[in-house]
């Protein structure tokens, strides 16, 4: 029997183990499906490469369209690899001057555009989808990965030119998350309000539920202390900011406050890989053009009756500072000395927030474990993937600066869990066959012409609640926590 897993956007080729579960906070995850709508290329210094669109399913059976901006990376096919919205600061993007004209290209291009405007645009009615799709692929490695890749059909050279000439003047602003609830967690006692969380969205009406133990008792409150009767009208503000009112005496426990809305996934959103069984990552890949979803998401609350100290703690791959900041907040009445490992420890006074800097070298797999009073202990796994071009490493993360603060932090653990990608440079030209675009039914690609892909595979939206270990990646983050 013949398998193959093939990294289309670069194409290198890899294999890998069945995924990761996905994150608690995500709005939108899917996996990727086989194969690819497009044609060939020829990018400088590499051998032709397959350009144009791939397919991402939901598990309600949404089909997102998706373009490579992370050349050098494989795709894990074999391994169902799992993906899921981020922001442009867990990626790339974060430091890439370019990121406008990116946007541009999307909101430009096939398929947000429709194909006869393109042909218009560029004066060729010849111009195909397929085309349209490789032509849009070789115009985004230029900003992305700084590669020139050359189109072999001249239809597509056209509208490449187009996308990358005097046209593009760029759109500065970063597509709003579909729906995103940070931290992932909070811990309190009962008697007071627990949070905050913080919702982000680009939804215009926000369904709010409370699960979990004494939920019919628990009320959700707003930043002003007013309780919020099920739903948040729109046009939901930037940050809002939500509270679970634990009234006093409620036995310890847990809950969940879940998070769910109809809206518009932006074209522009960045989709993340998160890491499979065998610890690979896939390319990262940004969203072809906009699509009407039903997204979720949760945080969830843990509060204590009686004294002592009461801890949580969050992370956040910060691009910008080369490492994930890990924050840990101490909602009880007596100090915490709380460890990150590795070789890391800060003691949280009452009321009071602790934040560190783990450095991270790029493309390193990084493992940080967080202890802490009352057999409290959280974890959070991953890899940093913020450049283009890096080879992966093993270099071991450090612990970084400490700083100290009062508000609860606000950031989302985000980037996507990766691994060391297993594939080489070649890049043979195998055989393919298309689909129309949206159907699902896409191009069989393989490492050669007698080696086709031959496993469809299946899509997943995942909203868990908080368990053991985080996986850090997008506006999300998975794992567990013990206490």
């Amino acid at each position: 029997m013949l398998t193959s897993s093939l990294a289309l956007c670069g194409g290198l080729f890899a294999t890998g183990a069945a995924v990761a579960a996905d994150n608690p906070g995500s709005g939108v995850t899917a996996i990727v499906q086989p194969g690819m709508f497009g044609e060939r290329v020829d990018v400088q210094g590499k051998d032709s490469v397959d350009a144009g669109l791939f397919t991402l399913k939901t598990a309600s059976g949404e089909l997102l369209q998706t373009y490579c901006i992370d050349f050098d990376n494989p795709v894990y096919l074999d391994s169902k690899a799992k993906y899921h919205e981020a922001d442009w600061s867990a990626s790339s993007l974060n430091s890439n001057a370019n990121a406008p004209k990116i946007r541009w290209i999307l909101e430009n291009s096939y398929p947000q555009a429709p194909i006869d405007s393109l042909r218009k645009a560029i004066g060729d009615n010849e111009l195909s989808e397929k085309d349209a799709a490789a032509g849009t692929q070789s115009a985004i490695w230029k900003f992305s990965d700084n590669k020139t890749a050359t189109p072999r059909n001249e239809h597509a050279k056209k509208l490449r030119d187009y996308l990358t000439g005097d046209a593009n003047k760029g759109v500065a602003a970063e597509p709003k998350p579909s729906l995103t609830v940070t931290p992932d967690s909070v811990s309190g006692k009962s008697g007071a309000k627990l949070g905050p969380f913080v919702l982000n969205t680009s939804a215009n009406e926000v369904k709010l539920a409370v699960s979990g133990d004494a939920a019919d008792k628990i009320k959700v409150l707003d930043k002003d202390g007013k309780q919020v009767n099920g739903t948040l009208a729109g046009p939901v503000a930037k940050d809002t900011q939500l509270f679970l009112d634990v009234p006093a005496g409620t036995p310890d426990g847990k809950a969940v406050l879940n998070a769910t809305a109809d809206t518009t996934v932006l074209g522009g959103r960045v989709f993340m890989s998160g890491l499979d069984d065998q610890g690979n990552h896939s390319q990262t890949m940004i969203l072809a053009s906009s699509k009407k979803l039903g997204v979720a998401a949760v945080g969830q609350a843990t509060w204590k009756q009686g004294q002592g100290a009461i801890v949580d703690s969050s992370a956040k791959e910060e691009c910008a500072n080369g490492g994930v900041r890990v924050s840990v907040t101490n909602t009880g009445d007596q100090p915490a000395e709380v460890t990150v490992q590795p070789g890391q420890k800060i003691a949280v006074q009452p009321g009071k927030t602790e934040t560190v800097l783990v450095k991270v070298a790029e493309k390193a797999k990084y493992d940080i474990k967080v202890s802490g009073p009352n057999g409290y202990a959280k974890e959070f796994t991953g890899v940093l993937d913020c450049k283009v071009g890096v080879t992966p490493t093993a270099a071991p993360t450090t612990p970084a600066t400490t700083g100290t603060g009062t508000a609860t932090p606000s950031g989302t653990p985000s980037g996507t869990p990766s691994g060391t990608p297993s594939a080489g440079g070649a890049h043979p030209a195998p055989s393919t066959t298309s689909a129309a675009p949206g159907t699902g039914g896409l191009a069989q690609t393989g490492a050669s012409d007698s080696t086709p892909i031959l496993a469809a595979v299946a899509g997943g939206l995942v909203v868990a609640g908080g368990a053991a270990v985080f996986v850090l990646r997008r506006r999300g983050r998975h794992g567990r926590t013990t206490a």
